[in-house]
């Protein structure tokens, strides 16, 4: 926590727009929230630039999922008011309607048996790929600097306030209350990472979308060892069985 404070490298999303993609949950074409994601590198609550490129983050509409998407796939020479991103729709470049009608032909041979091979392999790939930067976040990224520094300050007068009623009061009352306060805050601030951070959710997502090409441990490897060569650090956060077993579980409870 003290060395957050310090120096923090933060997920920055800012909503831009809308726009339609192939939601891989879905498993057909979908509108999706379209914001642009950037890592920043904040040193004491101070805004350092920009570290990397930036990137698209797709939320879709109907299953509220979230996948990646090269920013070049959308290209915006000015960002759009936030306030008015819910009627910007970027124009795509023509290889994202490509990929949404070959997503849909292969979804299509899919429900009919008929897809194998080199083309199920693809599919599979292209759904991992789909959430390989998610994968990278850690859970508190998207947490700017200034709250953590500033939930610090107000656990630490809570617990300041505590220690002095006690010694006041000669009671343990008021340290046993502002305890209270403080994990109501800490248990907050959970809540909010899990609403808000995708990497709490992304293997669920995950596997429901990998649910009905049923891939085998194998074939999810062969893809993780694909981004381990390309540097991907997702390729060594997905756990293969770790998939297939919220996979199976899944499939028990009828998804």
């Amino acid at each position: 926590m003290p060395l957050s404070l310090l120096s923090a490298r933060v997920l920055c999303i800012r909503p831009i727009g809308v726009t339609s993609d192939f939601c891989p949950v879905c498993r057909q074409e979908r509108r999706f929230r379209l914001a642009q994601a950037e890592r920043k590198r904040y040193f004491l609550c101070f805004d350092q630039g920009r570290e990397g490129h930036p990137h698209h983050e797709l939320t879709c509409t109907v299953c509220a999922c979230k996948v990646v998407r090269p920013a070049e796939e959308r290209p915006i020479e000015i960002l759009p008011d936030p306030k008015s991103c819910d009627t910007n729709e970027p124009k795509m470049l023509p290889i994202v309607q490509s990929r949404i009608r070959d997503c849909m032909a292969l979804e299509a041979a899919l429900q009919e048996g008929r897809l194998q091979g080199e083309d199920r392999a693809e599919m599979i790939r292209h759904t991992i790929y789909g959430f390989a930067r998610i994968y990278d976040e850690e859970p508190f990224e998207r947490v700017k600097p200034w709250v953590m520094m500033l939930m610090v300050i107000t656990i630490v007068s809570i617990a300041v306030l505590g220690v002095w009623s006690m010694q006041r009061s000669g009671h343990y009352l008021p340290l046993v209350s502002a305890g209270g306060a403080i994990v109501v805050i800490l248990m907050a601030l959970l809540y909010w990472v899990t609403k808000h951070s995708p990497r709490k959710r992304v293997r669920t997502w995950l596997a429901m979308a990998l649910l009905p090409l049923e891939p085998t441990r194998e074939e999810i490897r062969k893809a993780r060892a694909e981004m381990q060569a390309s540097r991907i650090k997702a390729g060594y956060a997905i756990r293969s069985d770790k998939v297939l077993a919220k996979m199976r579980k899944l499939k028990a409870g009828g998804v």
